[in-house]
């Protein structure tokens, strides 16, 4: 039987070695960032909580409740991408197979990735927490700091939602047609219609806003300002406006008790999501997986009994003797690459000769983004007969943002092998890992031109020659993004949450995330786009390059 103590040892050894990844510092990173940027102490005008025409002075009750709102809407998607997939990478690396001789159940397992993604997203949010003192003890609005009032936000708000978060990424692993990059994709919307959805007043309040917002008017009612006109809102704006301020001391013991009954249910929901999960977890069983993660219902054992005991005899299985005259069981079989016949040897193979063309590496980088991917052409196909049949919105054409959408999850694998096998030593036959690079991020271009091609050609015969320059600009950065964040993380999970993001910020007019140029005259320059996409690129190349020569 585990007893707490081992579950807690195996959560925290899983926590440590996750946070040794790249994309963890890049998530951490952001999240203070968003903390700066919740309640920024200079002039600056972006505001992550939106209150009409006023901004609250800063208390530690209203610093610690904006952080933590915007901690929330952060975490929830960009801390969703670095907490799944810890299942696949178990069964990849043999650590899996491992844990299999043990007694752990499979309730026990799934409740340790559970902690470990709790305790990935907890640290950040520990660190915002600390963003928001100091942003307090600078700012100066307020000398007292109420401990309480700063942390209550954290604790009824956010540290439930992303107990959530975490067992959904559980969650996500185990069932199957969610643990690829399409689940990145059902999350996205999951995050749109749950967390972002919550503050128009429809479906339940995740984020808290009716007693936050609620307590905030009569604090602007208090001040002798109309209240009841006053909206508010969460999420990424900039505001040039001279805003009005209002007092308000924090959570009150009536929201806070409202907050604490709701907080306690959702992390009911996030228990029982964990033990759904249990329903498909194969238990590291390979022909259970090839079936589709689960056994037939008439072999289906109870979700919560131990594992089964791992035989030597599960890693090499004796073949059934061949009867005379029969060819032998694996006669005929092509090797493949997980077999032991299948053995890469650098030094035995051809390297590419030095006048080798780029476009021979453009069409095999072209090739491993779309294999594999027919349906994915279906839709490609339907944007773009959509395009040809929808006329263009003044200066802007409504279906380029969403034909710029639908590659995130080829794009995703710029930069990146995660499924490739052996694919490291087949690549160190090439000269140039820079033309790889390269290669790589035109056949990134060639494929976002290839879903914008007819919206643009619908721009340029209308005339709108400047939207044309954006979105070509457009073209640019998207695929420079991903390659960055595939040589950042090496993993694609990086690029599927951060792109939607960038994506959202776009379609609501956020003038310094207008990368397509959506909204004309208010957003960035194309040129400072494509020397953005310029940036992103040789920060690519040098990290390449710096992995190189130190490997």
């Amino acid at each position: 039987m585990v007893t707490t103590g081992a579950l807690g040892a195996l959560a925290l050894a899983d926590f440590r070695e996750r946070r040794r990844r790249p994309a963890y510092l890049v998530v951490l990173l952001g999240t203070l960032a968003l903390g700066l940027l919740a309640a920024p102490v200079g002039d600056s005008r972006w505001q992550v909580f939106q209150v009409s025409d006023f901004h609250g002075r800063y208390t530690s009750g209203y610093v610690g409740t904006v952080t933590a709102l915007g901690g929330a809407v952060w975490l929830s998607l960009a801390g969703f991408g670095i907490t799944r997939g810890t299942i696949g990478r178990d069964e990849r690396s043999g650590v899996g197979q491992i844990l299999a001789a043990t007694p752990l159940s499979r309730l026990a397992y799934l409740a340790g990735k559970f902690l470990s993604n709790l305790m990935v997203l907890g640290s950040m949010l520990l660190a915002l927490a600390g963003t928001a003192l100091a942003v307090q003890l600078i700012k100066g609005d307020s000398d007292r700091v109420d401990v309480v009032r700063l942390l209550l936000p954290y604790v009824l708000i956010t540290l439930p939602l992303l107990a959530a978060v975490a067992a959904c990424a559980v969650l996500f692993d185990t069932v199957p047609g969610l643990r690829d990059g399409f689940g990145a994709l059902v999350w996205f919307v999951v995050w749109l219609v749950g967390v972002l959805g919550a503050q128009a007043g429809g479906g339940y309040d995740l984020l808290g806003m009716h007693r936050i917002t609620a307590s905030i008017r009569e604090a602007i009612a208090a001040g002798g300002h109309p209240a009841d006109t006053v909206e508010f809102g969460v999420g990424l704006t900039a505001d040039n406006r001279v805003l009005g301020t209002f007092d308000w001391p924090g959570l009150g013991p009536g929201e806070a008790g409202g907050l604490a009954a709701d907080a306690g249910l959702l992390v009911a929901v996030a228990v029982a999501l964990g033990l759904v999960g249990a329903m498909w977890f194969h238990r590291f069983d390979r022909a259970a997986a090839r079936a589709g993660g689960s056994l037939p219902a008439s072999r289906l054992p109870w979700p919560f009994r131990p594992f089964r005991p791992f035989r030597p005899s599960d890693l090499s299985r004796p073949s059934r003797p061949s009867r005379p005259g029969e060819p032998a069981p694996d006669a005929g079989r092509r090797p493949s690459a997980d077999s032991p016949a299948f053995v890469l040897d650098p030094a035995r193979m051809t390297p590419a000769r030095p006048g080798g063309t780029v476009l021979a590496a453009l069409v095999g980088e072209l090739r491993i983004l779309v294999q594999g991917k027919r349906l994915w052409w279906a839709g490609a196909l339907t944007l773009a007969l959509l395009a040809a049949a929808v006329p263009p919105d003044g200066p802007t054409h409504p279906v380029l943002p969403f034909a710029m959408l639908w590659p995130v999850l080829l794009w995703s694998r710029m930069g990146n092998r995660a499924d490739g096998g052996s694919i490291d030593d087949l690549l160190a036959a090439c000269p140039s890992p820079a033309r790889r690079l390269l290669a790589g991020l035109l056949a990134g271009v060639v494929l976002a031109l290839a879903v914008a091609a007819v919206p643009i050609t619908r721009l340029l015969a209308a005339g709108h020659t400047r939207a044309v320059a954006a979105a070509l600009a457009g073209v640019l950065l998207v695929p420079a993004l991903a390659l960055l964040c595939g040589t950042v993380t090496r993993g694609p999970r990086l690029f599927q949450s951060l792109y939607p993001m960038l994506w959202y910020g776009m379609i609501n007019h956020l003038a310094g995330l207008d990368f397509l140029g959506v909204t004309p005259d208010h957003g960035p320059t194309p040129i400072a786009v494509a020397t953005t996409a310029a940036a992103l690129t040789l920060g690519a190349l040098a990290l390449d390059s710096i992995r190189e020569a130190t490997r």
